[in-house]
């Protein structure tokens, strides 16, 4: 081992232990460690390293370095941290993201040539070599992004393409920056050595506060909307968890009714809020359950929503919705301006009302009595296409029998 491929595997080791321990681990959120990820990347994709075991410099000996190196670091992050709970899973990953990137750019090209041998050998081509590690990369730090996705997909069953789409957005731009970094500083490593460690890992640890100062703002503010909805709950005004499963529901739901991936939040800060003006009522209702009131009362509960979430800033955007959500399908399509993310919210809040307890102990039994009582009031209550979209849900999930689906005709 050279004293060169000393000190590189020692500011790597501080650089990807540094990571390691700096993580985003914002709670809900999903682990990440994009310094560490970006360094691990950067010694599998880098040209001329075959330590411990000398080899050409495009075999896979030339990962066992790296590796090891990863190994390391994750270990001592553990040990400053006091926390080896995550070992496994973090080892994992970040070793998946390795051996994908370090593979892609040992394979032989259609030429026989790797992604390495052309970047050490054909100085001609650059911006190829440059474009097919970056590839590598980019293929690498999607490969647990896609993982995490399928696995959330299979137990949620919701689509895999909804469910990607939804990661993608959210995680996507720093994998990106991290596989961009990382592509960077192994092309430069040959030339700079250590120094392109230093030099281009502080881009990304400037942008790593920021995305997570991001995440955390949106955490408190989804938490601000939780303590909100709680409000009827802890009141007596509602049943138990009725508005997490509203919202659990009418996010999917308004997946199947096309509303666009960037507006779901509000689905489901709307279904997670629908029922606050209940604290206005001088006379409760029995269980909360607003689809036994009558319409008029229905308005006026979503009416006096609306006028709590005015007065809030953060929240006033979705006072229209919830305001909308006490208006039935016939008087929407008379307005024509009442959103899709209301009619869904209002679906789903009264499926769940008609399932629920309070109202299972005054005479509904089961998913298939409440969506027939749900057809039978389309569409003068409730869009025929969220009352379909909703029985092909509940039939996927498989709280709806199929066989029942002759019965129910929207």
């Amino acid at each position: 081992m050279s004293p060169d491929q000393i000190v590189v595997a020692a500011v790597a080791l501080v650089a990807m232990v540094a990571g390691e321990v700096w993580r985003m681990s914002t709670p809900a959120l999903v682990r990440d460690a994009p310094l560490s990820k970006a360094t691990a990347l950067a010694l599998a994709m880098a040209t001329g390293w075959s330590w411990p075991v000398r080899g050409p410099e495009d075999s896979l000996t030339g990962l066992l370095g790296p590796v090891l190196v990863a190994v390391t670091a994750v270990l001592v992050a553990s040990g400053v941290r006091r926390d080896f709970s995550h070992i496994v899973p973090d080892l994992v990953r970040l070793l998946a993201v390795m051996l994908v990137a370090g593979v892609l750019v040992r394979l032989p090209l259609p030429g026989g040539d790797t992604v390495l041998h052309r970047a050490l050998h054909d100085p001609g081509r650059p911006v190829l070599v440059a474009a097919l590690m970056l590839a590598a990369a980019v293929l690498a730090v999607a490969t647990p992004l896609v993982t995490r996705s399928v696995l959330r997909s299979v137990r949620a069953r919701a689509h895999l393409r909804i469910q990607l789409g939804e990661d993608v957005g959210r995680h996507g731009p720093l994998a990106l920056a991290t596989a961009t970094t990382a592509t960077v500083m192994a092309l430069s490593l040959e030339l700079l050595g250590p120094l392109s460690l230093v030099l281009f890992l502080v881009p990304l640890l400037l942008l790593q506060p920021a995305v997570e100062r991001q995440r955390r703002i949106r955490l408190a503010q989804r938490q601000t909307i939780v303590a909100l909805a709680r409000l009827t709950e802890e009141a007596g005004l509602t049943s138990l968890g009725h508005s997490d499963r509203v919202a659990a529901l009418a996010v999917p739901l308004a997946r199947e009714v096309g509303v666009h991936e960037t507006d779901l939040p509000d689905v489901e800060a709307a279904a997670l809020l629908h029922d606050i003006g209940q604290v206005g009522l001088t006379r409760p209702i029995p269980g909360g359950a607003t689809v036994e009131v009558s319409a008029r009362d229905q308005r006026r509960i979503a009416g006096t929503g609306a006028a709590i979430l005015a007065r809030t800033a953060d929240l006033s955007r979705l006072a229209a919705v919830v305001a909308d959500v006490g208006v039935p399908h016939h008087r929407a399509e008379e307005r024509g301006d009442v959103s899709l993310a209301a009619r869904v919210v209002r679906v789903a809040s009264a499926y769940d009302d008609l399932t629920g307890r309070a109202v299972r102990l005054a005479g509904a039994d089961g998913p298939a009595q409440a969506v027939d009582r749900l057809v039978r009031n389309t569409p003068h209550d409730y869009d025929p296409r969220v009352v379909e979209a909703l029985i092909q849900l509940l039939e996927r999930r498989g709280d709806l029998p199929a066989s029942s689906r002759g019965g129910l005709r929207v």
